[in-house]
């Protein structure tokens, strides 16, 4: 381990090894596409999700409280990210979703960004847990906040509808939702 806090390190920033650094600068022409696609699908996920009465936080939705903010900021074919959240109230029911959405083949359950699959995490118990909980309550991070990280799915309708599936098992949306 390298102590990053002293230092060359903490002046210069970590040097990737060569074999990584060409593998990112052999995937960068090619990183527009991807952006768009995952762009495209956090959307349709995010429009969806909210139609049916799930609390979504994304940027690119009109009941967004900064929504006006990222329309001027974002570059419009680009649109608004690949980044949304779900909250669904409580940590247990978020915890039994999103095993039950890797059992599903929605995504997987891993602290990451940027895959080409689909990835979901609670910020509250991994990434953010530092934060002391009054804290995040007063940021609006609930124990039952699920943080995606929208895939390339070539089929997100069909996505959308395993979400669906697993969220009607641990009972976020009533049995009667319809989709399609």
């Amino acid at each position: 381990l390298s102590d990053v806090n002293s230092g060359a390190t903490m002046l210069l920033g970590p040097v990737l090894d060569s074999l990584r650094a060409a593998i990112i600068l052999k995937n960068l022409h090619s990183l527009h596409i991807r952006m768009k696609q995952h762009s495209t699908n956090a959307y349709y996920l995010a429009e969806h999700l909210q139609e049916i009465g799930c609390r979504i936080h994304y940027p690119g939705l009109p009941s967004h409280p900064q929504h006006a903010l990222m329309a001027r900021l974002m570059h419009p074919q680009y649109g608004y990210g690949g980044m949304l959240t779900l909250d669904v109230g409580d940590e247990k029911t978020a915890n039994q979703l999103m095993a039950i959405m890797q059992t599903e083949k929605v995504g997987y359950l891993a602290v990451s960004l940027g895959y080409f699959k689909t990835l979901f995490s609670s910020p509250g118990r991994s990434t953010s847990s530092e934060i002391p909980e009054a804290e995040r309550e007063t940021m609006g991070m609930s124990a039952g906040l699920i943080r995606f990280s929208v895939g390339l799915d070539n089929n997100i309708p069909r996505t959308f509808e395993r979400i669906v599936k697993c969220l009607k098992v641990v009972g976020v949306v009533s049995e009667n939702v319809m989709i399609g």
